[in-house]
Order: C-alpha cells, then structure tokens, then sequence
C-alpha cells in the first residue's frame, strides 16, 4: 500500500548493471549475476538518481550479515563489490574503491629541487629577486 516507505530488498542486478560491473573488474571467479543490490533513492548535482552497492550474498553469509537494506553494508565496507548510481536515463555510474589486490594511488610528496635550481622564477613568480 505504502511503496514509499518500504525499504530495498536485495535483488539480483539488471544487465546493464552487470555489464557495468564486470568491466570495472570482479574479484576472480565471480559471476556479477550471482550478486545481489540493494539501492536507495536520493539525488546526485540535481538529478533524481538511485544509489546502489553490489554484494556477495555467500560471502555476506558466511559473515552472518544480515542485508535487508542499503544502509545495512555502510558498517561492513569490505563487502561491497560495487557501487554507483544509476541516471534516470539508466546510465550507469560506478564509484571507485580501492580494493584489496589493486594499488592504490602513491601518496605526494615534495619534490626535490636541489637540482633546478633556476625554477624559483616559476615556482614562487610573487618573490622578487
């Protein structure tokens, strides 16, 4: 009677989902058909969207987790195998994780200008000399 207020259940994901997912990259072995999504409604710059986060439901089961809903996963990161959102358009968008195996960006850190010695012109153009 109340649709609005009823939350998302775990479903299987739709193709255009799965499409997404598998060139993004799955963990080895794994079917993006055998997952489950669970989404939540909401807006991204002003756009209606639906937010999703994809799941291994043997491994969420193994964990004696219990995903009923989207905001369900927000204590147990390290099961979502995906996440985005989908346009209104059916466009889908995915958010990037790092995940375990994959190297993640390297942290900045200052240059060594010992050797241009001639650059300050350019890095500090507001001293004079």
């Amino acid at each position: 009677m109340f649709n609005m207020f009823r939350k998302s259940q775990p479903r299987r994901p739709t193709p255009a989902l799965c499409t997404a997912l598998v060139s993004d990259g799955l963990p080895p072995g794994m079917a993006a058909s055998s997952l489950n999504v669970v989404e939540q409604h909401g807006s991204y710059s002003g756009r209606r969207v639906t937010y999703f986060r994809a799941f291994d439901p043997i491994r969420v089961a193994e964990r004696a987790v219990q995903v009923r809903g989207y905001t369900d996963l927000d204590v147990h990161p390290d099961l979502v195998i995906g996440s985005g959102h989908v346009e209104a358009d059916g466009a889908v968008v995915l958010t990037k994780h790092n995940r375990p195996g994959v190297e993640s960006p390297p942290d900045r850190t200052e240059a060594d200008r010992s050797t241009h010695g001639d650059d300050e012109q350019f890095v500090f153009p507001d001293r004079s000399s």
